[in-house]
């Protein structure tokens, strides 16, 4: 690709319809894969031009079967295990179309989820991100989607965000690339890709009509331990700053409506802000 095909300026050809290059990191999910193939195949609006799986050194490598879908299921696979950021990248630079969509491994695209990528991608924006619902109802998966809410409640459709949901987003592929991709970090890499496409001058915008449904808990756990790392790779913070944030928490959580949400949201939030007020190690 030529120099300024990468550029950030280059206005994507719209003479003719997107082609859309779903890329899914994967690791010791192959049921999920399957149903999540399967959503695709039936709600695809006729954009779809390839599924990239990308599995990242599971257990027992991935297959797909001898299940026949109305697009091409590219495989790759990484030999250890890389993380989301590196598999997507490396999705993203064997893509041959000219959107790239990412999905995570346990969601599902509502039905219009296609359309709406096709109509709400436009020249003007380098990229969209949209809400995510659960289809499970523990406490786990009851706190984090009330955070994803108040962030949602915050923001107008259309609306340029600073945020970017690596398991429900579409970004045009020389945006991506031009912008380097995601970060390859431990967390947050997701928002990082944000900062990366706002440097070439591209906007990220919410759709909120951009949905898929989600498993929201891998368990209480995991919860604590993504809070704390968090929380241990962000800027540092005063003990007062952290206290802040903290007593800001707590006035904020759903204590009538669902105590118990409410009450985890806070315990994480506490774990969170105690990791960022410790000494860098």
């Amino acid at each position: 690709m030529s120099t300024e095909q990468n550029s950030i300026s280059h206005t994507p050809d719209r003479s003719r319809a997107k082609r859309v290059s779903a890329v899914v990191a994967t690791r010791n999910r192959p049921s999920d894969i399957r149903h999540l193939l399967s959503a695709i195949a039936a709600y695809d609006s006729g954009i779809v031009h390839e599924v990239l799986l990308v599995d990242d050194a599971s257990d027992t490598p991935l297959h797909t079967g001898d299940t026949e879908y109305p697009f091409p299921v590219r495989m790759l696979r990484n030999a250890t295990r890389c993380g989301a950021a590196a598999s997507r990248n490396l999705a993203a630079k064997e893509a041959t179309g000219d959107v790239l969509a990412f999905l995570d491994d346990d969601a599902r695209p509502l039905p219009d989820w296609f359309h709406i990528l096709d109509t709400a991608l436009t020249d003007q924006r380098a990229a969209i991100t949209g809400r995510v619902l659960p289809f499970d109802s523990s406490v786990v998966a009851r706190a984090r989607q009330y955070r994803y809410e108040v962030r949602y409640a915050k923001h107008p459709a259309y609306s340029p965000v600073s945020f970017f949901a690596g398991g429900n987003s579409a970004v045009w592929t020389d945006h991506f690339l031009s912008a380097g991709g995601f970060p390859d970090v431990v967390t947050a890499s997701d928002n990082g890709l944000v900062e990366r496409l706002a440097e070439s001058g591209g906007e990220v915008c919410f759709v909120p009509a951009l949905r898929v449904a989600h498993r929201n808990s891998k368990g209480a756990g995991i919860a604590f331990r993504e809070a704390w790392r968090a929380g241990r790779l962000a800027p540092r913070s005063t003990p007062a700053a952290a206290l802040r944030r903290f007593a800001d928490s707590a006035r904020t959580q759903p204590w009538s409506d669902d105590p118990a949400a409410a009450g985890l949201n806070l315990s994480l939030q506490a774990a969170n802000s105690l990791a960022t007020a410790l000494p860098a190690v």
